[in-house]
């Protein structure tokens, strides 16, 4: 009964109102020599895009990617292939700054996702890369 009680309190929290948004299930992983983020959302009203920002330390937040808004029930996937997403063993920190056609902005909650890429088969790649 105690593991149902924090299912329920847990749905609760997947889904957020963020500005004229409805943002459910924001959440990555680490896939290979990239970080993938992906969303969905159920409502938008009145929203131009979503700007995915990237953090190291948690507080400090950087622009990395902005994606248009695509209307009501759109999923969203957006990959970090830069250079510091492939440093293995570190944890980024990830948020939406969602803008809204009166110039308005709200952030949603950010998402830890740690890094897990192989070095060997990073290592392996810049090689191949080298004798293109």
């Amino acid at each position: 009964m105690k593991y149902f009680k924090l299912i329920i309190v847990l749905s609760l929290f997947v889904s957020s109102l963020f500005a004229g948004a409805t943002v459910e299930g924001f959440d990555g992983y680490c896939d290979d020599a990239r970080i993938v983020i992906q969303w969905n959302t159920s409502v938008e009203q009145d929203v131009m895009g979503f700007e995915v920002q990237r953090s190291t330390d948690g507080r400090v937040f950087f622009q990395i990617g902005y994606l248009h808004a695509q209307g009501q029930g759109s999923g969203y996937t957006f990959i970090d292939d830069s250079i510091i997403a492939k440093v293995s063993g570190r944890d980024y920190n990830y948020r939406l700054k969602i803008r809204n056609a009166d110039g308005s902005t709200e952030l949603s909650y950010m998402i830890t996702i740690p890094s897990n890429i192989s070095t060997v088969n990073h290592t392996w790649g810049s090689l191949k890369a080298l004798f293109k």
